[in-house]
């Protein structure tokens, strides 16, 4: 009975020390994905990148001045972006000018950079113009890079919530049309019965030019005032002038007198000046 009782106490203690050295299976751990990081300029609109970007601090001044901060948040479009350094080729003084009227010219510039979809590097190769929000169409050029507008392309695809960016290192002005006002005819001058010339001591005449208007029947009086100079008129070659003028040859003007010719007819009669000034002037004859 001892016997058995010892037996049973060793099997026991085989037993207890049997589970106390067994380990339990390791349990399996599902690890957590790592997610996968959004760039900054993914998730945010173009302006917020040109506005966080140091190239862009003049693009970034000009848009808020020219109330464009906002006017691509909905729809997808190009951003042609030019640096401070393409900015910087502008003649002095332009960004300045440019800033006193932003919605005004500088709009028109900055339209001038946005394409109205968005069109990454790859599709840009392929096209040979794109039209711009201010109505230029550019012209692209691939023989050397990539060239809009006459501009280069220096980076690409920077991408946007609502489109992408392309770095450009000029600024692409859009033409220019210029409104010239309508000029306003000068009147001729009232026609007058009788006209004096007359030729001074200081070598000009009065009125000078030596052109004037009289009506048909109008008289033209020629004086000379220089005591000490001749001075005269002769007609220049139109066979029109010389009734008036003597055919080519001078009509000479001592000091003290006068020469008075009256003119009979409609028409342009040119003349030329003897000796000092010597100078074309003209008698137009009108009903």
């Amino acid at each position: 009975m001892k016997k058995l009782f010892v037996v049973l106490a060793i099997l026991f203690i085989g037993i207890l020390l049997a589970g106390c050295t067994s380990q339990p299976p390791a349990p399996v751990v599902t690890p957590t994905p790592t997610p996968v990081p959004t760039t900054a300029s993914q998730v945010r609109g173009c302006y917020a990148v040109v506005a966080d970007d140091p190239q862009f601090s003049v693009l970034g001044t000009a848009l808020r001045a020219a109330k464009l901060e906002t006017a691509f948040d909905n729809g997808s479009f190009t951003i042609l972006a030019p640096t401070d350094t393409a900015f910087a080729q502008l003649p002095n003084g332009t960004i300045a000018s440019l800033l006193k009227e932003p919605e005004g010219q500088l709009k028109q510039i900055l339209l001038n950079h946005v394409i109205n979809k968005s069109v990454m590097a790859v599709e840009i190769v392929k096209l040979g113009e794109a039209k711009t929000m201010q109505g230029t169409v550019l012209k692209i050029n691939t023989t050397d890079g990539v060239t809009i507008g006459g501009v280069k392309v220096t980076k690409t695809d920077i991408v946007c919530k609502n489109g992408v960016i392309h770095v450009v290192d000029r600024v692409i002005l859009p033409p220019v049309t210029v409104k010239t006002a309508t000029p306003t005819p000068t009147p001729s001058p009232t026609p007058q019965p009788s006209v004096t010339i007359t030729f001074t001591q200081d070598l000009t005449t009065i009125p000078w030019p030596p052109t004037v208007y009289i009506p048909v029947g109008g008289k033209v009086v020629w004086k000379n005032n220089d005591p000490f100079k001749p001075h005269g008129i002769a007609a220049l070659n139109n066979p029109t002038s010389f009734k008036y003028f003597g055919n080519g040859t001078p009509r000479n003007i001592p000091y003290g007198k006068t020469l008075e010719v009256t003119f009979d007819q409609v028409g342009r009669f040119d003349y030329t000046t003897v000796f000092q000034p010597q100078t074309t002037g003209t008698v137009i004859v009108t009903k």
